[in-house]
C-alpha cells in the first residue's frame, strides 16, 4: 500500500510540474517554472529509480542454505521412511543398521541395532540370498511376535554396505493360509469318514434287526443269513476303505525329509522296471528311453522309486482299456536340469478334471484313494523339483504326459 502511495505522490508532482511550468515561464515567472521542471524531473527520476529497485529485487535468487548432495540425502530418507517395509543395511564391520522408519519402530533404535535378534543374524550367515527369503519370527518390545519374510541383496561394498535387507509382514498371509487349509482338511476328513460312517451305522442297524427277526423266525432262516452276510460285507468294506484313507493321509502328513545322496539315475530306472514288470509284464509293455552316458543325480532314491513306480501304475492302470497298453518312461537331461517323463496311452485326462488331479484324496477312478499323485508330487516339491502334467498333442500316441524336473 505504501508503495503505491509513493508511485500516485511521484506521478502527481511530474502532472502538476507539466502543467504548471509552462504558464508560469510566459508570465515570467521564470525563477517559479525552473523550480517546477526541477520538481517534475526528480519525481521522474525518483520513479524511475523505484521500478529498477523493484526490478531487481523479483530477479533476485534467494541462495539456498542446502546443497544439492545434502537435498538428494534428505529426498531418500523421506522416501525409505515412507516405505511400510522394515529396511536394514549392514555394514562393513557386521552391524546392523535401520534404514527407514517402519526399522527404527520395530527395533526400537535410532542407528545401529545393539542386540540384533539371533534368527536375523544366523539368516544373514546363512546366505539368505542364495535361498531367495526365508520366513523368520521377531519379537517387539512389547512381548508381540510376527512372522516376517526376509529378502537380502548384496551391497558390494559400495559406500561401506554389504547387504540390504527387507522384512515382510506375512503375518496375517500365513494365518489366512492356515485357517484356509484347516478348513480344507476339515471338509476332506468330515466328508470321507461320513461317507463310511454312514452306511456303517445303517447297516449295523440293519443287522441288529435281521437277529431280532430270526430270533422271532418272522423269516425263513436262510434268507435272513444271507442279508446278514451281505450286510456284514458291506460293513467290512466300507472298515476297510476307512483304514486306507486313514492310512494314505497319514503316509502324506509324516511323509520325512528326503536324504539327498549322489544316485545313478540308471541303476534306479532299472529297479523301477523290475518292480513295475513284476505287476504289469502280462498285460502292460514298458518302454525305457534313457539319454546317454551316466546320469548323476542328488536324490532320495528310496522316495524317488515310490514317486516315480506311483506315476508308472497310474499310467499302467489307465492303458488298460486299449488293445495294446504301453507305458513309456524316458529320462532327459539338459545343461540346467534333469526332466523325468511318464507317458502312457490310454484315453487321457478330460480338460476339466485337470485342476483337481493333484488335490489329496481326489480320485476319478474306480477304487481311487487319490494318494498316489499328491504323494508323488510332494516327495518331487521336496527334491526341489516340480511334477506337472503336460499338454497332450492330438497327434501324438501318447495320450496322457507327466513331466518331473529337477
Amino acid at each position: 500500500m505504501r508503495a503505491a502511495f509513493e508511485t500516485l505522490l511521484r506521478l502527481s508532482g511530474i502532472v502538476a510540474a507539466c502543467l504548471l511550468s509552462a504558464p508560469m515561464w510566459s508570465r515570467g515567472f521564470y525563477a517559479t517554472s525552473l523550480l517546477f521542471v526541477c520538481l517534475g524531473v526528480l519525481c521522474a527520476a525518483s520513479l524511475v529509480a523505484a521500478q529498477v529497485r523493484i526490478t531487481q529485487r523479483l530477479k533476485r535468487h534467494e541462495p539456498s542454505i542446502v546443497r544439492p548432495l545434502d537435498r538428494e540425502k534428505l529426498r531418500n530418507r523421506a522416501l525409505l521412511d515412507h516405505a511400510p517395509v522394515p529396511l536394514l543395511i549392514q555394514q562393513v564391520d557386521g552391524t546392523l543398521h535401520a534404514a527407514n522408519r517402519a526399522a527404527r519402530r520395530l527395533f526400537m533404535t535410532d542407528g545401529v541395532l545393539r542386540e540384533p535378534p539371533t534368527f536375523l543374524i544366523d539368516a544373514l550367515k546363512n546366505d539368505t540370498s542364495a535361498a531367495g527369503k526365508r520366513l523368520i519370527r521377531l519379537s517387539s518390545k512389547d512381548g508381540a511376535s510376527r512372522v516376517y519374510a526376509l529378502s537380502v541383496g548384496k551391497g558390494g561394498g559400495v559406500g561401506g554396505i554389504v547387504a540390504y535387507l527387507a522384512l515382510t509382514d506375512v503375518e496375517a498371509g500365513l494365518n489366512a493360509a492356515e485357517a484356509q487349509a484347516l478348513r480344507d482338511l476339515l471338509q476332506v476328513l468330515s466328508h470321507e469318514i461320513m461317507n463310511s460312517l454312514t452306511p456303517i451305522v445303517s447297516l449295523s442297524a440293519t443287522v441288529e434287526d435281521l437277529f431280532a427277526e430270526q430270533t422271532d423266525l418272522k423269516k425263513n432262516q436262510d434268507e435272513i443269513e444271507a442279508q446278514i452276510l451281505e450286510a456284514l460285507s458291506t460293513i467290512r468294506h466300507r472298515a476297510e476303505g476307512l483304514d486306507r484313507f486313514v492310512r494314505g493321509y497319514r503316509e502324506l502328513a509324516r511323509l520325512p525329509e528326503p536324504s539327498l545322496k549322489l544316485t545313478d539315475l540308471g541303476a534306479l530306472v532299472r529297479e523301477i522296471t523290475k518292480l513295475f514288470n513284476a505287476r504289469w509284464a502280462a498285460s502292460v509293455t514298458l518302454d525305457v528311453v534313457m539319454s546317454p552316458g551316466r546320469i548323476m543325480a542328488r536324490l532320495d532314491a528310496v522316495q524317488m522309486e515310490q514317486a516315480l513306480v506311483n506315476l508308472l501304475n497310474n499310467g499302467a492302470e489307465a492303458a488298460l482299456g486299449q488293445s495294446v497298453a504301453r507305458v513309456q518312461l524316458s529320462v532327459e537331461v539338459t545343461n540346467d536340469a534333469i526332466f523325468i517323463s511318464i507317458r502312457d496311452n490310454g484315453s487321457g485326462i478330460d480338460m476339466a478334471l485337470r485342476e483337481r488331479i493333484f488335490e489329496p484324496f481326489v480320485s476319478f477312478k474306480p477304487g481311487g484313494n487319490g494318494i498316489g499323485l499328491p504323494l508323488a508330487r510332494q516327495i518331487i516339491q521336496g527334491h526341489g523339483g516340480n511334477l506337472v502334467l503336460k499338454s497332450s498333442d492330438e497327434r501324438s500316441y501318447w495320450a496322457t504326459t507327466f513331466e518331473v524336473r529337477l
